[in-house]
């Protein structure tokens, strides 16, 4: 099996910030597919990029993916109208281990005016290493794929 890759963007709020994830990650042996905007690229506003990003996730292209932005709000609320697409703006350890532990998160979103990468990169890696229902008890592990099945199943019926 080779690298598994993820799928990021930006808009021009967050290419310092994602130059250094794509980076991190390679360093890590993911292989990082840029869909957002370029350095010396045409302005990719910051609801085009986060929809690529949602889009590759909801299509299965991507198992996870990341957003950048300048404050995340906005790339969360275009990614959550994307089926099956969980994004979490993520600020602090305990939310992106318990995003991904809790919420089953598959699309990790910063906010690059918020957040530097040294702090990104720690975020990151508890978002990675943390699995659906680590540490969580045993009735609350069925309790939580009801939940996440639940929400799908709205998915489905929103989205027809």
């Amino acid at each position: 099996m080779g690298k598994e890759k993820i799928i990021i963007g930006s808009t021009r709020a967050g290419l310092t910030l994602k130059g250094e994830l794509i980076a991190y990650l390679e360093n890590k042996g993911f292989e990082a597919d840029d869909v957002g905007m370029k350095t010396d690229g045409e302005f990719v506003p910051y609801h085009k990029a986060a929809a690529a990003v949602a889009r590759g996730v909801s299509e299965k292209k991507y198992r996870r993916g990341v957003i950048i932005c300048g404050t995340g709000a906005g790339s969360v609320i275009t990614a959550a109208k994307f089926k099956g697409v969980y994004p979490v703006h993520v600020f602090n350890t305990f939310t992106a281990q318990q995003a991904k532990a809790i919420n089953n998160c598959n699309v990790v979103v910063f906010g690059e005016w918020l957040t530097p990468p040294k702090h990104a990169f720690l975020l990151i890696d508890k978002w990675l290493e943390t699995n659906f229902t680590d540490g969580v008890d045993d009735d609350w592990k069925i309790f939580l794929a009801n939940c996440v099945k639940e929400i799908g199943d709205m998915e489905t019926e929103l989205y027809k």
